[in-house]
């Protein structure tokens, strides 16, 4: 109970789907984030780069929306920090 069974991603990003971030666009750039990296919620990359998990609120609701990507807050994101997040986990 509780063993790893398989590698570990290299980045796990943490999408925030509570209120807050949902009032302020999350669900949509959620959706199109999830979309450009062809996963759906809790799913890994093949290459075992990534996995995107939804999250409860990180406690940055008046920046939102927001994502943590390995511990580091990213705050009011926008379309364009898709890119930025690829980048970051070299996809």
């Amino acid at each position: 109970t509780g063993v790893q069974t398989c590698a570990l991603p290299i980045y796990v990003l943490k999408i925030c789907r509570a209120e807050a971030c949902q009032s302020m666009q999350g669900e949509k750039l959620a959706r199109e984030l999830l979309a450009h990296f062809g996963l759906e919620w809790g799913d890994t990359t093949p290459d075992g780069r990534l996995t995107v998990e939804a999250t409860y609120c990180l406690g940055l609701c008046a920046c939102a929306p927001s994502a943590m990507l390995d511990g580091q807050p990213m705050a009011r994101l926008t379309p364009q920090s898709i890119d930025v997040i690829s980048r970051e986990v070299g996809r």
